[in-house]
């Protein structure tokens, strides 16, 4: 056999020259070539050796064709037949597993002989997959810094002498009841921070296993927890609380048992949305606690609550807002509406407190002061001072009355002074002609005249409005008070002069001082300042408190 120069297989064929254009195959296919210059066209070489003609063939390119088609089709048939061949097995095997299914029994039974429960799976330790799925929160207890919540509780780990793969079982994984965990080992997990946990019955306890093939263990719980949550309620309403579940298993340590998070280590089943709060979030960690027999794996995970404050806003903020706005309203109320204005700011008072004890009904007894209890205490003092208020403009009130009943008193008592300057100017030339008898006689006379003028200047310096109202009126009775009590008949006229001439001049002081430059505040202008001081004051409160404690909100408003 030779190779041809393009590529082909030459075959060699010795045949009787009589005889070769008998057969039609090689008359029809062997063919002289025409022009032999073109290396590409497959030609057919003559040789004679003694009457006999040895030629070479040219390549079997149509035959060539012919064959890869026929292979082809056969190649179809061979794997149709092996596809008809599959699907007639599967469902002969799941027949099988069906009828075969009340075996189950024989290949639990099978397994659990001569196992060890006591035992570990591996000498190595054992990982623990654990994962949650969270059904629903039923509430949050501020009182009880706890919440309650539903939840499936799975965990995963690897018991090679569960395996049933070498049995040839028709199926890969086998579901069991809870009864089969009390016959194979298991992690002995736990919430160790629970208050209170408990398996769903509903009507039967709500456990399963699943065993798989190669010997992987899944246990899944459906289960009532109730848990401590971490509270800073400095924020409150605006706050948020973090409660938190922890895991670790009860009897082995790290040595023994190691506890890992799912690759998806918490679903929920819907959003979670209470009444008072939302769960806006949740992680996870691990941990490894020190004890004095070992060291423990702990994982833990930890829900985050934001507090919803629209109940808050409509039940405390706007009511108390509107209770102190109201209490302004006696700055339009008559000076003289006493009763009126107190009602209204007793009243207001009241109120406050009773919505304050409302809102603090439901919250435990701290010590700190809460955002809530800053804004109550600002609005009581913001009430309190408008009765404040009010009981200065009951004594400025009671003072403008006693000057006007004063100014009367004044007036009647000048007129009597005038009257006496007169009566002096006459009696004083008499004064040296009688004898002392007499003159003792006169300035008993005039006694009660000096006790009267003493009361009433005492009286007008008490209602006086400023200090040198006060300086004038006390010079002017102890000008007096000096001259009427001299009384003796040796005095001087020239004395008598200086003093009516110092009292006159006092009098002027008097006069000119309250008609000219008269500063003393009335209750009508401190009801005008109080209509502006007031809500100016507390609409800069709202802008300071509502800045600060926006600014300190960790959480999505």
């Amino acid at each position: 056999m030779n190779v041809s120069p393009y590529g082909g297989i030459a075959g060699i064929f010795v045949i009787n020259t009589a005889s070769m254009n008998k057969i039609p195959f090689l008359a029809s296919h062997t063919t002289r070539v025409k022009d032999d210059s073109d290396p590409l066209i497959p030609r057919t070489t003559y040789k004679s050796r003694n009457g006999v003609r040895v030629f070479q063939r040219r390549n079997y390119h149509d035959f060539s064709q012919y064959f890869h088609a026929f292979s082809t089709i056969i190649t179809g048939i061979f794997l149709l037949c092996l596809c008809v061949n599959k699907v007639e097995s599967s469902r002969f095997n799941k027949e099988r597993c069906t009828r075969n299914s009340i075996n189950l029994g024989n290949i639990i039974d099978t397994l659990l002989k001569d196992y060890d429960i006591h035992l570990l799976p591996e000498a190595e330790g054992v990982n623990v997959t654990i994962e949650l799925h969270v059904q629903g929160v039923s509430g949050i207890s501020e009182i009880t810094a706890d919440f309650e919540l539903d939840i499936m509780y799975s965990e995963i780990w690897l018991d090679p002498r569960l395996s049933f793969k070498h049995l040839n079982v028709c199926t890969t994984n086998i579901t069991l009841k809870s009864d089969f965990r009390e016959k194979i080992w298991t992690p002995d997990t736990c919430i160790i921070n629970s208050k209170d946990s408990s398996i769903h019955k509903s009507p039967s306890e709500n456990t399963f296993v699943i065993l798989y093939e190669h010997g992987l263990v899944w246990s899944n719980f459906r289960l009532n927890v109730k848990a401590p949550c971490k509270m800073d309620l400095k924020m409150f309403p605006f706050d948020s609380i973090q409660c938190m579940l922890v895991f670790e298993s009860y009897s082995f340590n790290t040595d023994e048992v190691r506890l890992l998070w799912h690759d998806i280590p918490v679903t929920m089943m819907e959003k979670v949305e209470l009444p008072d709060f939302d769960l806006i979030g949740w992680s996870t960690d691990h941990q490894r606690l020190e004890y004095p027999n070992g060291v423990w794996d702990r994982a833990q995970v930890k829900f985050t609550f934001a507090r919803r404050y629209g109940f808050y806003l409509f039940q405390s903020y706007f009511p108390t807002s509107l209770t102190v706005i109201s209490s302004w309203v006696g700055f339009f109320f008559d000076v003289r509406s006493v009763s009126a204005r107190i009602t209204l700011g007793v009243s207001s008072l009241l109120a406050l407190t009773f919505q304050f004890g409302n809102v603090l009904r439901h919250l435990p007894r701290v010590s700190y002061i809460k955002c809530l209890d800053v804004w109550m205490i600002f609005s009581v003092i913001f009430i309190f001072l408008t009765l404040v208020e009010l009981s200065i403009i009951c004594q400025l009130n009671r003072w403008e009355r006693e000057r006007q009943i004063g100014s009367k008193v004044l007036g009647h008592w000048l007129n009597q002074i005038r009257k006496t300057r007169k009566h002096d100017g006459k009696a004083s030339s008499s004064v040296t002609n009688h004898s002392g008898n007499q003159t003792t006689d006169g300035v008993r006379k005039r006694a009660p005249t000096q006790n009267n003028t003493s009361r009433w200047t005492q009286m007008r310096i008490g209602l006086a409005s400023n200090t040198a109202e006060r300086q004038s009126l006390r010079t002017v009775h102890h000008n007096a008070s000096g001259s009427l009590s001299m009384g003796d008949g040796t005095r001087e006229k020239s004395k008598i002069q200086r003093w009516l001439r110092s009292f006159w001049k006092n009098i002027k002081r008097l006069n000119v001082f309250s008609s000219d430059k008269d500063w003393t505040i009335t209750s009508v202008q401190v009801d005008r300042c109080s209509m502006i001081i007031f809500p100016l004051s507390f609409l800069i409160f709202n802008i300071t408190y509502w800045s600060i404690y926006f600014s300190k909100i960790d959480r999505p408003m």
